[in-house]
């Protein structure tokens, strides 16, 4: 079977609570198997319009999916939240917040069912709605040990979590980042007040 080294997310409900439910103001070091998701590169300052574009074309690519899951899950189906990932060949250019020279990724899990030809199928079915822009891939990503947290609130109140993050919390646990900053959005930002909006932020390190 194509996803005999994944785990099944749908089934494995334990698994599911520790990565996508963390605690408020808990860091908490996880090992995140790996899974597979569907992905769109940016590059650039990752302004709402640009990702929401990016966004827009992975819901659009990913709706026979959707279609099947419903069928295959009924009441127990759950909506896969959006997750972004960000980086910069150079690091200073993330903490002084120079956007324009920022890399991201907007990516979302897809069911083990879903392998690379079922994904492109569904993408080949959605060409004509996708437009002419960058087509999304299928990739299985392992990020391995991380350290992740809920926070709730605004954007612009995460700055004091992750100072806190990364100059007390690493340090004192003897832990330092590999790998690519990850924010993961459990609800629709639109629909929401900003004092209520849940975000789960996760770090590899080493």
């Amino acid at each position: 079977m194509p996803y005999q080294n994944m785990i099944d997310l749908s089934q494995d409900m334990a698994t599911l609570k520790t990565l996508y439910a963390p605690l408020q103001h808990h860091f908490r070091v996880v090992d995140v198997p790996t899974l597979p998701f569907a992905i769109l590169d940016g590059k650039g300052a990752p302004d709402p319009a640009s990702v929401g574009v990016a966004i827009q074309a992975l819901s659009t690519a990913l709706e026979p999916i959707r279609r099947e899951a419903r069928q295959r899950m009924g009441r127990t189906f759950m909506e896969a939240p959006v997750e972004i990932l960000y980086w910069s060949d150079n690091p200073h250019d993330l903490a002084m917040g120079t956007r324009d020279r920022w890399q991201w990724r907007v990516q979302i899990t897809l069911p083990v069912w879903a392998d690379a030809a079922c994904f492109e199928q569904a993408v080949a079915q959605m060409r004509a709605a996708l437009g002419d822009g960058p087509a999304p891939r299928w990739e299985a990503v392992t990020e391995g040990k991380c350290v992740q947290v809920m926070h709730v609130g605004s954007q612009a109140e995460l700055s004091a979590l992750l100072h806190q993050f990364y100059t007390e919390y690493l340090p004192k646990e003897g832990l330092e980042p590999l790998g690519v900053y990850h924010e993961i959005y459990l609800d629709d930002w639109s629909k929401m007040a900003s004092s209520r909006r849940k975000m789960i932020v996760r770090q590899p390190v080493r």
